[in-house]
This record gives structure tokens, sequence and C-alpha cells, in this order.
């Protein structure tokens, strides 16, 4: 299996590009975005990777070779600053979110996979930090925004003209300021999960085939008697959906969390050290590896995962550029030519 690991860092406006090699990370290149990039996304068709960046306030849209080296980019301005991104699945369509002009933005794509500049945009989202494409219900597709100042997450039906309405079922709410930020889907069993920045707990939710979003379990993602600052980051699962892991900032943990095969249950397993501030991580497609940035440490870290167990153990350490933060992983093997 041939991937490739894309590294956003904002402070030094870099994106790394590495080859993922047993545990290693091989540099292959460095690409000067000329701003703060942050979030990243994959097209579907992987030929694609969208860098959100400002002070501008654009997306810049990376051609994607063969090796996985990102080509010169075309720009799209956007509405805002962009905190999160993602596509529909077919790839005509790109969603930002806006925590700092709390809103969420629309922007076409031209057949060839650019991002155009946005068609629509939805005010009065407070703090939308994450954007999340539901492609696989029923009806038509559907949008999650995680809104960390409105306890909410707004749900919006995604139309045959790209535009998005709110959804008829309505939104999802958190605890009281327990500040949702990112959201995960699980592979398989419909779960999705809910990663709260201010408390620093993980909300499952499940979704019934009728399209109904029923809060499961909320569990507290940080070790037992902890009394320091909750500032949680990220979370993922691996792609069997056995193990889901988040991220929490100040006390810079990794969490493990085994996902029960019969009703998707979810257990606090272990807890792990990592790279200091780790605001974004990602998973590899085999499963093996955990990839963490350190915001504060300017590294990047590869876990290894057993396999029986998910524990992590350390790989290898990487210097980056300053304030590392967003991690995408690019699988090379079965591109369409």
């Amino acid at each position: 299996m041939q991937q490739v690991v894309y590294i956003a860092n904002p402070v030094s406006g870099l994106i790394h590009v590495f080859r993922l090699d047993e545990g290693e990370l091989v540099s292959l290149q460095e690409v000067q975005t000329g701003g703060e990039v942050q979030p990243l996304v994959i097209s579907p068709d992987r030929r694609w990777l969208y860098a959100g960046v400002r002070p501008d306030f654009k997306v810049l849209s990376y051609p994607i070779g063969a090796d996985g080296r990102l080509g010169a980019p075309a720009s799209a301005p956007l509405a805002g600053s962009a905190s999160h991104t993602c596509t529909d699945a077919t790839g005509r369509l790109f969603f930002a979110a806006s925590y700092a002009f709390n809103h969420l933005s629309v922007s076409p794509m031209d057949q060839d996979g650019r991002v155009q500049a946005p068609h629509q945009r939805i005010d009065d989202l407070m703090a939308s930090h994450s954007v999340t494409l539901l492609a696989d219900e029923q009806e038509s597709p559907s949008l999650l925004v995680a809104c960390l100042k409105d306890d909410a997450i707004r749900r919006f039906a995604l139309g045959d003209d790209g535009r998005l309405t709110p959804h008829p079922r309505g939104d999802l709410h958190t605890a009281p300021g327990a500040g949702p930020r990112h959201l995960a889907r699980h592979p398989s069993n419909g779960d999705l999960y809910c990663l709260n920045e201010l408390d620093g707990t993980l909300n499952r939710y499940h979704r019934e085939e009728d399209g109904r979003i029923q809060e499961c379990e909320s569990l507290d993602m940080l070790p037992p008697g902890y009394e320091g600052e909750r500032w949680g980051a990220d979370l993922h699962l691996t792609p069997n959906g056995r193990f889901l892991y988040t991220s929490e900032r100040a006390s810079s943990l990794l969490t493990l969390f085994g996902v029960d095969e019969q009703d998707g249950s979810l257990t606090l397993l272990d807890h792990f050290a990592t790279e200091s501030c780790p605001r974004g991580f990602a998973i590899d497609h085999s499963g093996h590896y955990l990839i963490a940035t350190g915001q504060e440490s300017h590294n990047v870290a590869v876990h290894r995962i057993a396999s029986e167990t998910g524990q992590l153990s350390l790989s290898s350490r990487h210097p980056v550029g300053k304030g590392a933060m967003w991690v995408r992983v690019l699988m090379l093997d079965g591109r369409p030519a």
C-alpha cells in the first residue's frame, strides 16, 4: 500500500508532503502556500488536495501527481477564514465552515475538480467549527455543522441544485457548555461521534433508518481525577471501526476507546502521551499508524497501532514547520487512471 501524508503548518505557511514507509515519514516536498494554511481535504477521486488559507480567505486547489507531490494550485475566494472543510461524495461541491465568521459556505467545482467562488453562505452558525457530510442516507445527503458556541450540531439537507436547506429532522444539541467541535462517522454501524472541545467529552449518536439521530452516551476522554484545563481537539476511527481515538491539547494526550462490535457502545481503554498540543491527527488507510502533529513542538509523531488491542507505541518523530496542525493521508494505490 503506497501512502502519502500531507501536513499543514499555518505559522510557516507550509504543506509538508511525506511518503509513509513502515512507520517512517520520508520527505517528498515542501510547498509554500503564501499564507496561514489550515484545513486540508482530499477530493473523492484522490486527484486534488484542497487547502484553506488565511488571511486572504481563499482555497487553493492543488493537483496531486502520480507520486503524491503537489502541482501548481488554482485559487478561489472564500467568504471568510475556513476552520474545517469537506466535499460532497461526487466531488462537485466544496463546503467550508468558518469559526471566526460564524457561517458555512458552499462552492461549486469545475469539471476538472477545481474549487470556484461560493454560491451560497449560511450565516448565524455561532463558532461553526466543522462540517461533515452524511452521504449514505436513504433520502438526500445531509450536512452536519458543529457550532461550538451554540452547543448545537446544525443539520442541513443537500438538494440536487447544490444548495442547503434546514433539515426536516432538525438539529442536535449537546450539554450546555460542551462546545461541539469535530465529528466522525463509524464506517459500518451507523454511529456518529462528536468531540466536545470545552468539557472534554465524547458523544455517541446512532442514526436510525428513518433519519432520526439519537444520542446514546457521553464519556469523559480524560483520565479519572484530571483537574487541568480541558481543550479537546480531534477524533478519528480505525478503518475497521474497532477503535476510536481522541486528542486533547492541554494534557497532550491521545485517548483510546474500544467500539463494541454488537451494540456500538464505547469503552475507554487507555491514554497515551504524544506531541505537545496535538491539534490534529490522522490514521492511515491500513489502520497500522496514527500520525499526530504537535502545534507547539513543531514535530509530527508516528504511533504504531497494535491490531488486536489498539495500544499505541511510538514509531518515529519528524520535524516539520511551525504550528503543525492538519494531517491528511492519501492512498495512491487504485487511483483512477
